[in-house]
């Protein structure tokens, strides 16, 4: 999963794999080994890497995500790190079935969509939870749902299908774009 951090100024791409003891982070280029264990009866993580151990607190209020790592409570603007799609690439998910993915391994907590309903890009067809934080899976392109394959409560491997989407045809005039 790649995410993308806003901190006291500072933006940070962060790529985090799974890991066959944990995870992998990559931020700035460097690897570093993770793992993050939730301490038992609380609402505290305990984020260990690089051999060190670092109490963390991740709270939202306001609508604003606060960590709060060792002593200092940081405000924080986490967003997914999508790729831009081309518009040529776009245009060519304007036609066809399009099958939309489950962007990490989760939780579904909704699927607002029905099969046979119609949908605008960028609609949300899933809710995805994982690691306490909750994320809508959009439809990459307009059409109608073809179908639903998973349902809310349902855990989803990264890459599952979660929703298949018969793309209009109506493509843009896309001439001359990348």
């Amino acid at each position: 999963m790649k995410i993308e951090i806003r901190a006291r100024g500072r933006r940070r791409a962060v790529e985090i794999t799974p890991a066959p003891d944990g995870l992998t982070v990559l931020l700035d280029g460097e690897a570093t080994p993770a793992r993050l264990e939730r301490v038992a009866g609380s609402e505290c993580w305990r984020l260990i890497a690089g051999g060190v151990s670092i109490p963390v607190r991740l709270h939202e209020a306001g609508g604003v995500l606060h960590a709060t790592v060792g002593a200092s409570r940081v405000a924080l603007d986490v967003r997914r790190a999508l790729p831009v799609p081309s518009r040529r690439a776009a245009g060519a998910a304007g036609s066809g079935r399009v099958e939309v993915r489950a962007p990490m391994p989760g939780l579904v907590v909704a699927i607002p969509v029905a099969g046979g309903s119609d949908v605008s890009e960028g609609t949300a067809v899933a809710v995805i939870e994982a690691m306490k934080m909750q994320m809508e899976v959009p439809s990459p392109a307009s059409g109608r749902v073809e179908e639903v394959r998973v349902a809310p409560g349902q855990e989803v491997a990264g890459g599952q299908v979660l929703v298949v989407v018969a793309a209009s045809r109506e493509a843009p005039d896309l001439e001359g774009t990348p």
